[in-house]
C-alpha cells in the first residue's frame, strides 16, 4: 500500500511539473509570437481634394526592434492600392537578428504617388497619432492599423522637389532604395529634384 501511494505521488507531481512546464512554454511562445509577428494593416488612399481613390499608389511599411545600445536592421513589405484605393499588409515575421533587442518598434509607414506630397508615419512615435503629408504640416491625419484612411495632397506649386526627395530618402520607410516599387515610382521625382539642385547649386548632388 506504501509503495502504491508513493507510484501515485509521483505520477501526481510529474503530471504537476509537466503542466507547469507546458504552460510556460505556452507563454513564452505566445510572447514570441506577438514579439516577432506584426499583424495585419489595411487601408484606403485617396486624393485629399476630389475624394476619389488613388490606384497605383505606393504602400511602404517598416519594423524594427530595439534594444541594447542599438536597433536591428529593418523588416520591410510594400504594396499597391487598387483601383479603389484599397491596400493590405499582411502578418509579417521581424527578425531578430539580437537577444538583447527585445522591444518591436510601432510600424513606419510611407505612402507614395507621382504628383503627390508623400504621406509618412514614423515609428518613433511610442504611439503613433498622426500621418502627414510633406508641405502641409496643418494637415494631420488619424492613423489606424485598420481601415487607415490616407489622403494624398497634390503637390504642391512652390515647393522644392529637392527637399522632397530628400525627406523620402531619409524615411524609415525608404529601405535605402531597396524596395522595388517606391524606387520605381520615384523615378520622376527624383529627376526634378535633382534638375532642381543642378539650377540652385549647379552640382549633381545623386549621381
Amino acid at each position: 500500500m506504501r509503495k502504491k501511494n508513493i507510484t501515485i505521488l509521483i505520477i501526481v507531481v510529474l503530471i504537476a511539473v509537466g503542466s507547469i512546464t507546458t504552460g510556460f512554454a505556452g507563454l513564452l511562445l505566445h510572447f514570441w509570437y506577438h514579439q516577432t509577428h506584426t499583424g495585419s494593416y489595411s487601408g484606403r488612399v485617396i486624393d485629399a481634394v476630389t475624394g476619389e481613390p488613388i490606384e497605383g499608389a505606393v504602400v511602404a511599411y517598416s519594423w524594427r526592434f530595439s534594444g541594447f545600445l542599438e536597433e536591428s536592421s529593418a523588416t520591410f513589405y510594400e504594396t499597391l492600392t487598387d483601383k479603389e484605393g484599397k491596400y493590405f499588409i499582411p502578418n509579417q515575421r521581424v527578425k531578430r537578428d539580437n537577444i538583447l533587442r527585445g522591444t518591436l518598434q510601432p510600424e513606419s509607414v510611407l505612402i507614395y504617388k507621382n504628383n503627390y506630397a508623400v504621406y509618412t508615419l514614423w515609428r518613433e512615435y511610442k504611439k503613433p497619432p498622426v500621418g502627414r503629408s510633406f508641405g502641409y504640416p496643418s494637415q494631420n491625419q488619424p492613423y489606424c492599423k485598420k481601415n487607415n484612411l490616407v489622403k494624398l495632397y497634390p503637390w504642391k506649386k512652390g515647393e522644392s522637389h529637392d527637399s522632397h526627395f530628400d525627406f523620402i530618402r531619409y524615411s524609415p520607410g525608404y529601405g535605402g532604395g531597396t524596395n522595388v516599387l517606391l524606387k520605381e515610382e520615384l523615378r520622376e521625382e527624383e529627376k526634378r529634384a535633382e534638375k532642381e539642385r543642378r539650377e540652385k547649386y549647379n552640382i549633381d548632388r545623386y549621381g
